[in-house]
This record gives C-alpha cells, sequence and structure tokens, in this order.
C-alpha cells in the first residue's frame, strides 16, 4: 500500500476530484483519500504505475502530493508538524488581513443603516474604497479562487467553486451596478457580502484545521513520548547522541527515571518499567536480564544496560504508528453513503443555485437584486465539507484513542464490524487460561505415611528429568518452596502415562491409572477425587499407593472481569478449545460461558466458527485468541481479536490488537468502536440535516410559503464553516472515552 500526504484539499468534492482522477490511471486500485488526514492510500501495479505520476496526477487536480516514506514515524511526523505549523502561521496572517479589511469594509457600508458616526466622504469614495478595502481580502483567499475555478475547468467543482462563483457573481453585479447606475438613487453593492463571506470562510477553516490536529493528537503523544537521545556505551565510556545514530546491537544505560530510547533487550539490571503509553497498563513491568524493552517507556528504579535490538521504523512505535494511521487512511463500509452522494453533491448545488435564480428573478418580481441574494446563499450554504469529515475524522479520534490505550485497531473496516459484534468467540488456553499447567493440591490416601511437601518431594524427584508439560508444573511448585529433591536412577519414562524410577532402592511411579494398574499396584475405592477441571497424576511407592496430586491450567483472573463485561453489553461467549470436554465445560459453568465445543484441531475451530457464522441468531461473530495458533479462527471470524504485547504474528493474523494482553480490554474494544460508530451516525445526520434544511431555507422556499425567514448570504456563510467545525468536534468527544 502506497500512501501520499496530499496539502490543499479543503471537502469532499476536492477529494472526490483527486479520486477519480487517480483511479483512471492504469495500475491504480484501492483508492481512497482520507479528507481528515488528507492521506491518499492506493495499490500501485509497478509495471505500470510509477509513484511520480501519482504525484503528477494530483498536481493536475490543482493540489501537490508527496510520497509518504517508510522511514521512522517520529521523522514523518516531526516533517508533518513543520509543515502543518508554517501552513497554519500562513493562513493567520491571511486571516488577520481579511478580518482587518472586512471590518473596515463593512463599517464604511452599513455605517447609515446602523445609524454608526459617518465617515465624511462622498458616495463614490466610498464605494471606491469598498472596492480597495475588498482586494486584499481576495488576496488572502486566493487559494480558495485557484482551487475553485481549476475545479471548475476540470468540470469536477468543489466546495471553493461554490464559494468562488457566488462572491465573483456577488461582485460583478456589484461592479456592473455602481457603474450603470444613475439618479439619485445608490445602488445595493455586494462588496461587504463578498467580503464577509470569504473572511468566514477562513476563519471556519482555521479553526477546522486546528480541531483536526487535535483530533489526530494520541498519535503525536504517543511519538512524543520517545526520547531525542541516548547513553551510548562504547568501549567502556558514555556518550550523550542522538536516537537516529543508534544501531543494532549497540549497548545503552538508561537511568532510573528515565525514557528508554529504543527497543532492546536487558543485559544488566532489574528495574520495573512503566508501559502504559504503548500498552494501556499502569501497573509496571518487571525486567530482569534476558527480557524485552520497548523504546518510550519508562524505567522507574534499577539502571539498566540494554542491547539495540531494532531501530527506525522496525520499533515497536513505530509500527503502532503506521498501524494506526493506515487504519485511519482506511475507507469503512459505512462512509460509502457519503462518498456516493458528495461525488454529485456540488452539480447538484450548481442547478439548485440556477434555479433560484431564475425561478425568483422572472417569477418574483424581476428583482436581479433579490434573485440574487437567494442564489448566492444557496451556494455558500452547501456543506459538502461536514459530509466528507463525517466519517474520516471519527475515525481518525476512535483510532487514535484506541492507539493510546494499548488496542490497535487495523482499519475502519473492523472498527465497524466491531461495533456490530454480537456473539464473542474465546480460545481457551493461553486466552481464557494462563496457558501453563499450574499444581493445584495435593491429596494423600487417608493412611499416607508421608506429608504433602514429602510428596511434593518424591514427584519433582522423579519428573526432574522429563520434559513433559505436567512435570514441569510439578517441579516448579517444590522449586517454589525451595524444596531440596534427591536424585533417582533407572529413570524411566512411559508415553501418554507417566514415569518411573528409583529412589533409595524404593520404586516410583507416577502417571495415570493405567500405568499403576499394569505395575501392580492396586488403586482404592474413593482415592482418587472427581476434579473435571484438572489432570490427576496418581503416585505410588513401592507397591504402594500415596496420593493424588492435581494439575490444571487456571483460569486468568482477568477473564471472569471480560465475560461479566461482555454480558453486560448484551453479547453471547463461547469457548473452542481442543482440551478435554469435561475440563471445557467445568471451565464454561465457572466463567458463565454460554456455549462451548471442546476436543477441536486449529482446522476444526476455523470450520465450527464457519458453522456458527450460517447461523443468523449468532450475527457478527469476534474471535479472541492468542495470534498465534489461532490463526486460522481469527481469519475465518468477522473479526480477528488477538491478545498479544504487540508480537509480530498477532499483528499479522488479526484485526484487532490488544498490546496489553488484557481480557477486559476485549469489551473496551467493542465499546470504542459502538462509540465511534454512534459518532459518526450522528456526524451523518448533521451533515445532511444541515444540508436538507439549510438549502430550501437558502432558495427563500419558505419565504415564498410563509413570508419568512429569509436567509442573508453572510449567515449561510457562518452557517456553512459551522457545518465542518460541528462534526469535528462532535468526533473530539471520543477523546474523553475512559478505560
Amino acid at each position: 500500500m502506497h500512501v501520499f500526504l496530499i496539502t490543499g484539499m479543503h471537502c469532499a468534492a476536492c477529494a472526490a476530484t483527486v479520486e477519480k482522477a487517480i483511479r483512471q490511471l492504469p495500475g491504480a486500485s484501492d483508492v481512497y483519500i482520507n479528507l481528515a488526514t488528507n492521506r491518499l492510500s492506493l495499490k500501485l501495479d509497478d509495471s505500470l504505475l510509477s509513484a511520480a505520476q501519482v504525484i503528477d496526477a494530483v498536481a493536475k487536480c490543482g493540489f501537490k502530493a508527496e510520497e509518504e516514506s517508510e522511514e521512522e514515524a517520529a521523522s514523518v511526523q516531526s516533517r508533518k508538524e513543520q509543515n502543518e505549523k508554517v501552513s497554519s502561521q500562513r493562513e493567520f496572517y491571511d486571516l488577520l488581513m481579511a478580518f482587518v479589511c472586512f471590518l473596515i469594509l463593512t463599517y464604511l457600508a452599513m455605517q447609515e443603516m446602523l445609524h454608526l458616526p459617518r465617515v465624511p466622504i462622498s458616495e463614490e469614495m466610498n464605494s471606491f474604497l469598498q472596492i480597495v478595502l475588498l482586494v486584499p481580502i481576495l488576496l488572502a483567499g486566493k487559494s480558495l479562487y485557484r482551487s475553485g475555478f481549476l475545479a471548475l475547468l476540470r468540470m469536477s467543482p468543489n466546495m471553493d467553486s461554490l464559494i468562488s462563483i457566488g462572491t465573483i457573481a456577488a461582485i460583478i453585479y456589484s461592479v456592473l451596478a455602481l457603474f450603470t447606475t444613475r439618479g439619485d438613487t445608490a445602488p445595493h453593492l455586494y462588496f461587504d457580502t463578498a467580503g464577509m463571506i470569504i473572511a468566514v470562510i477562513l476563519l471556519g477553516r482555521h479553526l477546522e484545521s486546528r480541531a483536526r490536529r487535535k483530533a489526530s493528537g494520541a498519535v503525536r503523544e504517543l511519538l512524543a513520548l520517545q526520547p531525542a537521545t541516548a547513553l551510548l556505551l562504547r568501549d567502556g565510556q558514555e556518550k550523550t547522541v542522538p536516537v537516529g545514530e543508534l544501531q543494532v546491537g549497540d549497548q545503552v544505560s538508561v537511568r532510573p527515571g528515565e525514557k528508554i530510547p529504543i527497543d532492546g533487550e536487558v543485559l544488566e539490571g532489574v528495574s520495573s518499567v512503566d508501559e502504559s503509553m504503548l500498552s494501556g497498563e499502569s501497573i509496571p513491568v518487571d525486567k530482569v536480564p534476558g527480557d524485552q524493552v520497548t523504546g518510550a517507556s519508562v524505567n522507574r528504579h534499577g539502571a539498566l544496560l540494554i542491547k539495540v535490538t531494532r531501530i527506525g521504523k522496525d520499533t515497536l512505535l513505530s509500527r503502532i504508528v503506521h498501524l494506526v494511521e493506515l487504519a485511519q487512511g482506511a475507507r469503512p463500509p459505512i462512509a460509502r453513503l457519503a462518498d456516493t452522494i458528495s461525488g454529485f453533491f456540488v452539480w447538484m448545488v450548481l442547478a439548485i443555485a440556477a434555479i433560484t435564480f431564475i425561478c425568483w428573478f422572472f417569477f418574483g418580481g424581476g428583482d436581479v437584486q433579490q434573485a440574487l441574494n437567494f442564489a448566492l446563499a444557496v451556494l455558500v450554504i452547501a456543506c459538502p465539507c461536514a459530509l466528507g469529515l463525517a466519517t474520516p475524522i471519527a475515525l481518525v479520534v476512535g483510532l487514535g484513542k484506541g492507539a493510546s490505550m494499548g488496542i490497535l485497531i487495523k482499519s475502519g473496516a473492523a472498527l465497524e464490524t466491531a461495533g456490530k459484534v454480537k456473539t464473542v468467540i474465546f480460545d481457551k488456553t493461553g486466552t481464557l487460561t494462563e496457558g501453563k499447567p499450574v499444581l493445584e493440591e495435593i491429596i494423600p490416601v487417608p493412611d499416607c505415611p508421608r506429608s504433602t511437601d514429602e510428596l511434593l518431594i518424591l514427584a519433582a524427584a522423579a519428573e526432574k528429568s522429563s520434559e513433559h508439560p505436567l512435570a514441569e508444573a510439578i517441579v516448579q511448585a517444590a522449586n517454589e518452596k525451595k524444596l531440596d529433591l534427591p536424585k533417582v536412577s533407572e529413570f524411566q519414562a512411559h508415553p501418554g502415562f507417566g514415569v518411573s524410577c528409583r529412589l533409595e532402592d524404593k520404586q516410583l511411579i507416577l502417571g495415570n491409572a493405567r500405568l499403576l494398574e499394569e505395575k501392580g499396584i492396586p488403586i482404592p475405592e474413593g482415592a482418587v477425587p472427581e476434579m473435571p477441571a484438572s489432570t490427576l497424576v496418581l503416585l505410588a511407592e513401592e507397591k504402594r499407593f500415596l496420593g493424588v496430586l492435581a494439575i490444571a491450567d487456571r483460569i486468568r483472573d482477568d477473564a471472569f472481569i471480560a465475560v461479566e463485561q461482555l454480558k453486560k453489553f448484551g453479547l453471547r461467549t463461547m469457548m473452542l478449545t481442543g482440551d478435554r470436554p469435561a475440563v471445557a465445560e467445568q471451565i464454561a459453568l465457572e466463567l458463565g460461558l454460554d456455549e462451548v465445543s471442546a476436543g477441536l484441531l486449529p482446522g476444526d475451530k476455523a470450520a465450527e466458527i464457519q458453522r456458527l457464522q450460517s447461523l443468523p441468531e449468532n450475527g457478527a461473530l469476534a474471535m479472541v485468541g492468542d495470534g498465534i495458533n489461532d490463526a486460522p479462527a481469527l481469519a475465518q471470524a468477522d473479526l480477528g481479536i488477538a491478545i498479544g504485547k504487540g508480537t509480530d504474528i498477532a499483528m499479522e493474523s488479526a484485526d484487532i490488537i490488544l498490546m496489553n494482553s488484557s481480557l477486559p480490554d476485549v469489551a473496551k474494544a467493542i465499546l470504542l468502536s459502538r462509540r465511534t460508530l454512534q459518532i459518526i451516525k450522528q456526524n451523518l445526520f448533521w451533515a445532511l440535516g444541515y444540508n436538507l434544511l439549510g438549502l430550501p431555507l437558502a432558495a427563500g422556499i419558505f419565504y415564498a410559503i410563509f413570508g419568512g425567514p429569509k436567509l442573508n448570504p453572510v449567515f449561510g456563510a457562518v452557517v456553512m464553516a459551522g457545518s465542518s467545525l460541528t462534526v469535528v468536534l462532535n468526533a473530539l468527544r471520543l477523546r474523553k472515552f475512559q478505560r
């Protein structure tokens, strides 16, 4: 996917013009422009089309394009912010000049109407001064006219075209009236109206651009966390260097309280690291030699020596930003309606304005001034900008907010699907459970001659040479109690059954009931308890049954919270697992899951999801897995959610990545998606409402039928500017979304 940053666009019609031009190029596909970020994304067939040809095609549309390189995200963002700063300053100075001249112009034009102190000059001089004051305003809005008339020449009019046509028509009418009117009656001039419309448009765009920059603040705040310098250790000497100069293999020192400058591996030191800026988790994570650390996280306590493992665009921070920006630049299905309307909207407005002028001139008494007034109001009140911004601005804020919480939503389509999810399916091992067996309980027979610690010593000594996960759980339990384990001899593994060995000339048998039966060891009736959620390991010494070790994969503490939250939102919860049905059903019972399917292979999970998708009552399905062995199921589900701290496989296999591996974040991701969709629908409602109500009002339909109200063109410009600002401010409410 190639991404280009475009400058100069102001409305949906601008974006539609560029999209249309790029789609006509051979070798271009999946073309989409996000008006909120001014980014063009497309797939290029390198054999038919080059990036230079795309840039040239954008230039012919009257805009400037620059391909975004795959350099470090912080460098890209820094350059972008510098360009935005220069553009913002230029906008402000143009706006300041326009408003100063507009205020003086308005005073001259309306001094009699408002009974203001009269400037002692003649009517002719007053009119001449109005023209002189209008010129700087027109110069301040020169980009508006350049864009508008270029679009007209290409037969692809945009919002600027509407403003240009309306104000130029008003100015031409005023000039003609000024030089053709004779007698004592002073002509009605529109110089102040044209000046005010341009000034209001410039003000609206300046406020809108500031709000839009705030909308993308989540990504900017993430990048701002990365330190600019690092303390490089080389030849025994520490030297402060820019982070951009670090190479893979370099060693850097990080003192307590400092930010970790780059992704790396801890070589020396023990500390706790605050990774909340990336994962959303506020509790610091303990780090010891061998652990991985992420750039921009904060070293809280001990000093660390870190070996650099990833630099530039390969760092986790850069990859997160890249994923978020790709998602913000992708067209979600819900945007299709607005895109379709935007394609013909400006032509429709031009037609309505022409019809309005003709009707009021020929059927409204032949009053040119009144007909022009209504037509001008139609041209300036149209709101294609609001329509074009309704969806992308909400996506920018929603996806950015998710990233700041450690929830990476990889596309607008994924966000829309997440908002419609009705059923959430969980993998068991490593998702609902901790993913490794743990010794839960030791149950000796009633007349056992040994204590539970002695039984654990016997079992751990026997299992010490085994590589089976159950053996690891037993040995780990003994190590946690700091028990000394004696050496055994004649160790023998019995695959699928257990192990046997000798300890101090006594035979130890550790395994299932079948192994003990084969060895001729009787098991007393009732000695083996019913524990369906655990795997039971039986222990015998010298033909005598001693007791049972219950081993289980514990349910994660946050799994209970996650399932409870999902049910609170009215979602069905299910589990798919390859484990035994008895174990699966017990876990499902404890968690309160609605349904469970057990004994499934990875391929079977995908087939089971396909079956569930065919049942209408399940609605859109979300699959939650670890992103490693659940790839087929994650791909088959309507929405794949991977839990895992940004692993490469998780980032490739799922639609949503939970960076903190926190199960309650599943509910947060779905709720955030619902809120974002709600904001999008509200924005579309307001944008369409502005136009459906504003256009008839501006055309004078209510005035003709009911005798009022009549819309002043300047107020129409205020409404138009306000419509875009409304959808942006409404989208900014997502920044207050709480975890």
